[in-house]
């Protein structure tokens, strides 16, 4: 009887640690499960049918005259601005600047505001040809995602800086467009 009786009381206490341990257990294992499914990527589907801002976009950028101006052109070139699930961004292809002798990636932020328009912040900086910080551009722009289509305008913002000591030597205001298309295996 005693044989019995340890057994039973070996089964109830596997029994009740079993439960203690295992539903806090399972509670983590489902709350990995959740988080982890929260932070898939976009589905190929969704992809396809348009996907939301996230993703890859090439840009074909004008640097423009800022109203009450009369309209002018000031430069043209090629970006590519990548944005990610959570808000942030990074930018890279605008050519640097002619006391530039490199520049940075871009690094920002995005938000969508109301229905299809984002508000959407970057800077980079450029440097000398003795890698001293030189200047700092801003960019922020208000695009709207309709029928699969990114568009709007923004503004820049230029901080030149002294190379020696980071004084600020001047800051230029202006005026951009962009035509993003986004960035699939078609290309």
């Amino acid at each position: 009887m005693s044989i019995s009786k340890t057994t039973s009381i070996q089964v109830l206490a596997r029994r009740i640690v079993s439960r203690i341990i295992g539903l806090p257990m399972l509670l983590l294992v489902l709350m990995s499960l959740i988080v982890t499914s929260s932070m898939r990527p976009t589905s190929v589907k969704a992809e396809g049918e348009g996907g939301g801002i996230e993703g890859t976009w090439l840009n074909d950028v004008k640097i423009v005259t800022c109203a009450p101006a009369p309209p002018a052109v000031i430069a043209t070139f090629s970006s590519m601005i990548t944005y990610m699930r959570g808000g942030v961004l990074t930018e890279a292809g605008s050519p640097t600047f002619p006391t530039a002798a490199s520049r940075s990636s871009s690094h920002g932020i995005w938000k969508p505001v109301s229905g299809h328009a984002f508000k959407v912040f970057f800077r980079f900086h450029t440097f000398d040809d003795l890698g001293r910080l030189n200047s700092i551009v801003e960019v922020t722009t208000n695009p709207s995602l309709i029928n699969g289509e990114l568009t709007g305008t923004g503004t820049n913002k230029i901080t030149n800086l002294n190379p020696v000591d980071g004084s600020v030597l001047n800051v230029i205001e202006g005026c951009n467009e962009a035509t993003p298309r986004r960035f699939s295996f078609d290309d």
